[in-house]
């Protein structure tokens, strides 16, 4: 009896983070970074409900990609990373805080320009 009200309260607790989940869709996506494009093309993309995304993301189709993390406290500011190095798994290059600008619809600060659209 006890096993069976622990799973329920596990599969309760769990129910709603699985409800949030990120939207996987094929986007217009640009990665800049000091000038160079790294991809300037078709890519897979992912957004989370808070407004964070991934670019870049199958590996196949792209050898870069790039995340943005919304902040909590302010979401036209992101904490930005991608993988200098193509052949990483990871994004361990931190690009620093980007900005929201209206008017590319890209996030971007002074050294990185990332952006993706349905177009």
């Amino acid at each position: 009896m006890r096993s069976i009200t622990l799973a329920i309260l596990m599969t309760a607790a769990v129910a709603p983070l699985a409800a949030i989940q990120a939207q996987a869709f094929e986007a217009k996506c640009l990665l800049q970074v000091d000038g160079k494009k790294y991809l300037d093309r078709r890519c897979n993309a992912e957004v989370d409900p808070d407004g964070s995304f991934r670019i870049g993301v199958d590996k196949k189709a792209s050898p870069y990609f790039a995340y943005v993390n919304v902040l909590e406290d302010d979401r036209n500011k992101a904490e930005a990373s991608w993988n200098k190095d193509p052949k990483s798994t990871h994004a361990h290059s931190d690009l620093g805080t980007v900005s929201y600008d209206r008017e590319s619809q890209c996030w971007i600060n002074e050294h990185a320009k990332i952006c993706w659209s349905n177009n």
